[in-house]
């Protein structure tokens, strides 16, 4: 019988997937995967007139953030005319960008959560939420916030650092007081149920859903204690001193993308790009929140572009690796889908209205600009449509009222 990732699995009595292997791809019938997931926001905007072109449909002018881009032009669409109905408040919609929940509810499980909560089981981590400058765009089914790290040098201690004998042995009394402690707060907070008001108990049912994940992930903790972590050859990165060196956190996370998703350590990861102050970069000596509020001052613009366009060039930097990262008869970006996004679609006036979107890679059709009459297509039909890609058969998400039209899944 033909050795196969399934096959050993049952084998084996393991209960959780092994990570992609090559040596299983000829033979395996899911060798197609693993696809991988990132969302990246921007929370301060992307300035439209560099990003967007001004013709839709393949034969659009390439704009001055997309040439930086040239070489991704086919694995790469443009949408704009997208927003999330009833998420306004400008920079308050920040946490709703990946949750498409309206402002006047409590928030809800973000794209990125939700996702790995199907396909989280088969890695080590079900998800990473990453930071160069913040990151709340994270939330689980509860409404809580999944934290991010912006500590690099931790995020791959514990991606790939081993924790020795003693170390795991700690490690798993830890996991057991947590569950412990877990288990005494569930029991206390589910016997208050009756004697309280019906906003109390929806505040309880949330507070004990953030119990019960924590619950969950302990467990899955304690499976991974023993499993070894993936050997790399890259040395730990040095985290910037200061929050202003933000070109060095944002290659840092991206290192740290990348090797996460080598080494299939998680195949769901988001991450931030934002300072309120200064940053160091070359011809910009304002502050870059205020640059967002350029009120179309030229030379406010020039200094945000010079900010925005470092980005980009990261982004390339990211990307350039990824295709050249090869897996099986594939690459990484091509089991890769990237979202590039905003919840601000003009940050000088703090509009939460047809939101920039950039969707990178993956199996979908590429090299477009798709653009929609502002006001008419929820920006979550386009997380029904990254749903569909990985296999789910979703309809709907938050305020999607299905598949984004005309982006089609090769």
């Amino acid at each position: 019988m033909p050795t196969t990732r399934r096959h050993l699995l049952r084998a084996s009595g393991v209960s959780l997937a092994l990570p992609w292997l090559e040596t299983f791809a000829a033979n395996s019938s899911d060798a197609g995967s693993p696809q991988r997931l990132l969302l990246f926001c921007l929370p301060l905007g992307i300035f439209r007139e560099a990003f967007v072109p001004k013709q839709t449909g393949t034969a659009y002018e390439s704009t001055e953030y997309l040439s930086i881009l040239k070489d991704f032009r086919d694995q790469t669409t443009i949408i704009s005319g997208l927003e999330h109905p009833m998420v306004n408040g400008g920079h308050a919609a920040e946490s709703r960008i990946f949750t498409g929940v309206p402002s006047n509810k409590r928030n809800a499980r973000s794209l990125d959560q939700y996702l790995a909560g199907r396909i989280g089981q088969a890695t080590r981590f079900d998800s990473l939420a990453l930071s160069a400058g913040r990151n709340i765009f994270s939330w689980t089914d509860g409404g809580t916030m999944v934290p991010s790290e912006s500590k690099m040098a931790n995020v791959y201690a514990r991606l790939f650092i081993e924790e020795g004998g003693a170390g795991a042995q700690k490690r798993l009394q830890e996991i057991g007081h947590g569950k412990s402690l877990t288990d005494l707060v569930r029991r206390q907070a589910e016997s208050l149920g009756g004697s309280l008001s019906s906003a109390d108990q929806r505040k309880l049912g949330g507070y004990l859903d953030s119990v019960r994940e924590t619950e969950r992930r302990l467990v899955k903790s304690e499976s991974w204690v023993h499993t070894p972590k993936p050997k790399i050859d890259l040395p730990v990165p040095k985290d910037p001193a200061s929050g202003a060196e933000i070109i060095t956190q944002m290659r840092n996370v991206c290192d740290i993308i990348r090797l996460a998703f080598k080494t299939d350590s998680t195949r769901v990861i988001t991450a931030g790009w934002f300072q309120q102050n200064n940053v160091k970069i070359e011809g910009v000596t304002n502050a870059y929140h205020p640059l967002s509020h350029h009120g179309m001052d030229p030379a406010n613009i020039a200094q945000l572009k010079l900010i925005e366009r470092a980005f980009f060039e990261e982004l390339k930097l990211l990307l350039t690796h990824l295709k050249n990262d090869k897996e099986g008869g594939s690459t990484l970006l091509d089991r890769t889908t990237i979202l590039v996004t905003s919840n601000l679609g003009n940050a000088s006036n703090h509009s939460n209205k047809d939101l920039p979107v950039l969707l990178i890679g993956g199996r979908f059709k590429h090299g477009s600009h798709l653009a929609f009459e502002p006001g008419t297509t929820p920006l979550s039909n386009l997380y029904v449509s990254i749903l569909n890609q990985f296999g789910l058969a979703d309809k709907t998400f938050a305020t999607a009222t299905g598949p984004l039209k005309g982006l089609e899944i090769g």
